[in-house]
């Protein structure tokens, strides 16, 4: 769903160190000479997307405003949208999981999947005046897919930072970068 929304909608291209510009370009023209592979395509599509905004920095960028209206109950939401990044590209590229997605489909996976449906649902109403607190008290119960994630949020993040081995009240590991 982020990577959808239209450039207006996310944050802005960031501008590269020339340092790092140089390097780049010296890349791209090492990679472009060899032979047409998945890899060499891959890595120079990679090269292409450097400055640009990332899939973690379009959820940061819709989710912050979210986290601030919810308070500081909700402050660990940008942790739960990082990890969620993490199990994406866990799926998607094979990277490392955080823990075994498959056994604790539920308490991960599902998660994520509601934390992002979130995060890209309130972000929109947000932004078009939307008074979270007043639909809170007023229709905040389980009767709505917003209020049963608003419920069940502290339980879920019990849950994945018992998987994660995250202390509970210990400060969340925000990953940076992209």
């Amino acid at each position: 769903m982020f990577d959808i929304l239209p450039a207006s909608a996310v944050p802005s291209e960031r501008a590269l160190a020339p340092t790092v510009v140089e390097a780049k370009n010296r890349c791209r023209d090492i990679f472009k000479k060899l032979p047409k592979t998945p890899e060499r395509d891959s890595v120079l599509s990679a090269l292409g997307r450097l400055g640009m905004s990332s899939l973690r920095r379009k959820i940061h960028h819709r989710g912050e405003p979210v986290r601030n209206a919810l308070g500081a109950r909700f402050a660990d939401l940008m942790y739960v949208c990082d990890q969620a990044v993490v199990c994406r590209n866990h799926y998607v590229h094979g990277s490392a999981a955080a823990c075994d997605y498959r056994v604790n489909f539920f308490d991960t996976v599902v998660f994520f999947t509601d934390t992002l449906e979130f995060v890209f649902g309130t972000s929109d109403l947000l932004q078009s005046g939307w008074d979270m607190n007043e639909w809170t008290k007023r229709y905040g119960g389980h009767s709505h897919r917003f209020g049963e994630y608003l419920n069940t949020y502290r339980e879920s993040l019990a849950k994945l930072q018992a998987l994660l081995g995250v202390s509970d009240g210990a400060p969340p590991v925000v990953l940076t970068g992209g």
